[in-house]
């Protein structure tokens, strides 16, 4: 088996737990049983369009790979903290993805594949932390959240397959070096020292796991697992949390090697929602089916936790150990951006083509995927005329408060998609009113901010927002289209080409 295989099983390995995850994060253990049956679920959720979608953790991720690829594209002998700087960046630039106006941006390639700008339960801490360091400030927090852990993975697969060139520049062991760039990384975000050794050790379980040249046993994962512990808890100095970490990756260990069943297993190390919960669950599937990849990221992902982040971990280290090519057709099938994170794992296996590393990494400009890089002239706006809608699809009108749905894109609201009359405001069928006629355009503009809220929390639906007001109501286009400047934040909304254009010339 190639690092090349590897370092791909990895990469997507780690989308494929989150993507199966991602369906059931918030869901019960009960509830994930009573709707899918045991041992739980097992295949993708697909959305309408038969995507299986991955959360902010893939997300992150693959921003993770982009630092670290910058970082040493700018400079082969890169130290520390100019990795550590230009991951930051990377991170700076999927917050941006998440806040701010879709446009790509000069300093990340990643910004231009548009499917990234989808908001995907992006963490809080993240999102906190990352807006105090857009803002100057320095962090503060105390988070042992698992969103520094959950995207850390490429730091492990891009030194393992550059290990000797890495040994070339830096006399520094190679996986103290591997320890200490993912804890800074994690600590970009995450303060805590649970967190910097969660990500340390799960880095270097990646890292030893591709490098292994022949089948990683149960046996000799427990012998990789007993390698990394002192290097990740040597990160930082605290001794308590250190030991308690320790401890908890022993009982991992302990308890794959148990005939106590997986559920109960689980629950005995946690949900997920913190770092160290989070690398004991997925080391705990890894080595109990050590040999099988599906049944790794099925145990992984079904518990009360946090399923995504539990199944991405799992997914990047089994991914390591088995490779590419045993991950399951099915996973590959329907996997959302798959082939695009197929070719950044062949960025960090360094097998990809100089013209694209440097295209991509020092030129910040896509390369290779052109079919999924048309941004703004690939940029959907809402159709003209509507006539069908799609099952998670949304047509949003304006109407008057009475909700007499009579005329313009209101009848065909009413006659189509389950306008009810009589009500003139919000969600009713497949249907979004915004009153248009009750006054002037300052009016409408609490009723525009009310709906952005709704679409920014209804990730799975796409809503096509007609020219409201500039029909029966008598608005122009420059004066509705700045009401919906935050709508351009939404990879959700749709918005009419007339708006857009609008809003990007102001």
């Amino acid at each position: 088996m190639t690092t090349t295989d590897k370092a791909r099983g990895s990469l997507l390995g780690g989308a494929v737990g989150d993507a199966l995850g991602y369906e059931v994060e918030f869901s019960s253990l009960n509830g994930i049983l009573s709707r899918y049956g045991h041992p739980g679920i097992t295949d993708y959720a697909l959305d309408s369009k038969g995507v299986a979608r991955f959360s902010d953790d893939t997300q992150m991720t693959l921003f993770t790979a982009e630092g670290i690829l910058s970082a040493y594209q700018a400079n082969p002998e890169a130290t520390s903290e100019e990795i550590l700087k230009s991951i930051k960046q990377a991170y700076l630039a999927w917050f941006d993805t998440q806040t701010a106006f879709q446009l790509p941006l000069p300093y990340s390639w990643l910004t231009y594949v548009r499917d990234l700008w989808a908001r995907r339960a992006p963490g809080n801490t993240c999102l906190s932390a990352l807006s105090q360091l857009k803002d100057g400030y320095e962090v503060k927090n105390t988070s042992k959240g698992c969103g520094g852990v959950m995207r850390i993975a490429p730091i492990g697969i891009f030194y393992a397959a550059h290990a000797e060139q890495c040994l070339m520049h830096n006399s520094q062991c190679i996986m103290d070096f591997v320890a200490r760039v993912a804890a800074g990384a994690a600590n970009i975000t995450h303060k805590h020292a649970m967190s910097d050794y969660s990500s340390a050790f799960v880095a270097l379980l990646v890292y030893r796991c591709i490098l292994e040249k022949d089948t990683v046993t149960r046996s000799r994962l427990r012998a990789i697992t007993e390698e990394c512990l002192p290097i990740a808890i040597g990160v930082t100095h605290s001794d308590h949390n250190g030991k308690r970490f320790e401890e908890l990756m022993r009982e991992a260990m302990k308890l794959a090697e148990s005939d106590t069943d997986d559920f109960e297993a689980i629950r005995r190390l946690g949900e997920g929602w913190i770092a160290e919960e989070t690398a004991a669950i997925a080391l705990f599937s890894v080595m109990r089916y050590i040999d099988d990849f599906e049944r790794c990221v099925v145990c992984a992902v079904n518990h009360d936790g946090d399923s995504d982040s539990t199944g991405a971990v799992a997914g990047n280290i089994i991914g390591a150990i088995l490779g590419y090519d045993a991950i399951p057709e099915k996973y590959k099938k329907n996997l959302e951006l798959a082939d695009v994170i197929v070719s950044i794992a062949d960025d960090l296996a360094g097998v990809s083509d100089p013209a694209q590393m440097s295209r991509r990494y020092a030129d910040h400009r896509p390369y290779g995927i052109d079919e999924k890089l048309n941004f703004i002239s690939g940029m959907k706006f809402t159709p003209e005329n509507i006539t069908e809608l799609g099952p998670d699809d949304i047509f949003v009108f304006g109407s008057n408060l009475a909700g007499h749905h009579a005329g313009g894109a209101a009848r065909v609201a009413r006659r189509r998609f389950g306008a009810i009359e009589g009500q003139g405001v919000g969600m009713q069928g497949q249907c979004y009113a915004i009153p248009t006629m009750q006054g002037g355009v300052e009016t409408i503009k609490p009723y525009v901010d009310d709906f952005i809220e709704v679409a920014s929390n209804c990730d799975q639906n796409t809503f096509y927002v007609t020219r409201i007001g500039c029909g029966i109501a008598g608005f122009t286009d420059e004066e509705i289209a700045p009401l919906f400047r935050d709508a351009l934040k939404l990879y959700n909304v749709r918005l009419p080409e007339s708006f857009v254009r609008i809003l990007l010339n102001q």
